[in-house]
């Protein structure tokens, strides 16, 4: 009898704890598809504003991606949040609120803390085509010296995290407390120092330069309207009349100017049109041919492009090559990019950065074009086209941070990177803890 009971016992304590084995097991596959329910949300919202835009609210996308942000299935639920610039906000983090690595130029770098001379040189180094090193920067030979297993890519950067392979860009420095660069701040990050990340458990996440780069933004060959954008250079003066409401004259004057080696979209904010189809110089701000003019006619050349016709190349036309084997670097999105990172772009110059943010937090739809940003008088119109290329009103690529929560508690944190430029959505990356 004495031998049964042990062996009774026993078998009791092996059933138990299988059973809380398998609970366990089924917590976590319901915390893990509550998850992955979030990511699919977040994959069809996307594909469906970018096959159905709202014309002229730009901003739509995002509000819906921060109403899908939560949600709850039989056994689970998913919550989605990101930190940007130390506040924590609902919805995935758009990566067009960020710099993109490929067009940063030194002015830029210089705004970072903990960004020396040198610092900027070996990250030129590593992007460059070329052997040769600039400045105080580092080359192959540097990297070859100390034995360190690479040397430059000498090309576009893959990853933020690959910034850390570059001479004198620290972890602590590119990671800050966001040590696995997820966009959240989890525990381990708001500990102190008793466990990696060293951080100051002040209840904000300090994501060092990550919270300021992205080199996964892309721009699409899609228009605001939904339909493939239209290269100015090769289009017909018909589909430029249909597409931006645009007359005759104004069609053939824009399509002649865009066959130019010169030509780039940002012009038309500080040209006129008229003087750009006869081969004039740029006007001055507040000239008789600046924008203080648009709406009329010179003694031969076409109308002055309005406001809305503006906006309207803006949106449904491009200069750019989508046909390359790269994809093109994403511009910083004006409705969604903090205050450090405007600050950042206007080269340190934090009144634009707040004008900008005024601007958009005046309309319900955010800003529809940076034609609107000629709105603001304190905004010289040179410096808004000389930023043309790099900025812009849409996103195409989201992190998602999504955490699944079954009934008992268990949790499962999936991050991946989503990719609308192109439909089918694409996954870019996919992280699961």
């Amino acid at each position: 009898m004495a031998i049964a009971a042990v062996i009774v016992a026993a078998t009791q304590l092996v059933t138990w704890r299988t059973a809380v084995l398998g609970r366990s097991s089924l917590a976590r596959i319901q915390a893990r598809w509550a998850a992955r329910a979030g990511i699919e949300q977040m994959i069809s919202t996307l594909a469906y504003y970018s096959e159905s835009p709202v014309e002229g609210d730009p901003m739509a996308l995002i509000r819906e991606l921060e109403q899908d942000c939560v949600g709850e299935l039989s056994t689970g639920s998913w919550d989605i949040r990101h930190v940007s610039e130390g506040e924590e906000y609902q919805g995935p983090l758009d990566e067009h609120s960020r710099l993109n690595l490929e067009n940063i130029n030194p002015l830029q770098y210089a705004e970072f803390e903990n960004m020396g001379p040198d610092t900027i040189d070996a990250i030129n180094d590593w992007t460059d085509e070329d052997k040769e090193v600039q400045g105080i920067g580092a080359e192959a030979s540097f990297y070859e010296g100390r034995d360190m297993g690479y040397v430059p890519r000498n090309a576009p950067f893959k990853s933020v995290a690959e910034v850390e392979l570059v001479a004198g860009a620290f972890a602590e420095y590119v990671r800050g407390e966001d040590w696995n660069l997820n966009n959240r701040l989890d525990p381990n990050e708001n500990d102190g120092n008793d466990s990696m990340p060293p951080d100051n458990a002040d209840g904000r996440l300090d994501a060092g330069w990550s919270a300021l780069i992205t080199a996964r933004s892309r721009s699409s060959a899609r228009a605001a309207s939904g339909f493939p954008r239209i290269q100015l250079s090769e289009t017909t003066p018909e589909e430029l009349i249909e597409a931006t409401d645009v007359d005759q004259e104004q069609a053939e004057a824009l399509i002649e100017w865009a066959q130019t080696d010169e030509a780039r979209l940002g012009t038309l904010l500080v040209v006129d049109l008229a003087e750009l189809a006869g081969g004039g110089s740029a006007p001055s701000r507040g000239s008789s041919t600046g924008r203080s003019s648009r709406g009329s006619r010179g003694a031969s050349g076409p109308q002055s492009l309005s406001k809305e016709q503006l906006t309207k190349v803006f949106e449904e036309t491009t200069l750019d090559d989508f046909e390359g084997p790269d994809p093109i670097p994403g511009k910083i999105n004006l409705n969604t990019a903090g205050p450090e990172v405007l600050r950042i772009l206007f080269a340190g110059d934090s009144t634009n950065a707040d004008a900008v943010m005024a601007l958009r937090q005046s309309r319900a739809e955010g800003i529809r074009s940076i034609v609107d940003l000629l709105e603001i008088r304190r905004i010289a119109p040179e410096d808004i086209a000389g930023l043309a290329d790099f900025m812009g009103v849409e996103s195409n690529v989201f992190s998602v941070t999504s955490r699944g929560k079954a009934a008992t508690g268990q949790e499962v944190e999936i991050y991946v990177l989503l990719d609308r430029s192109t439909l089918p959505v694409q996954i870019l990356e996919y992280r699961e803890e």
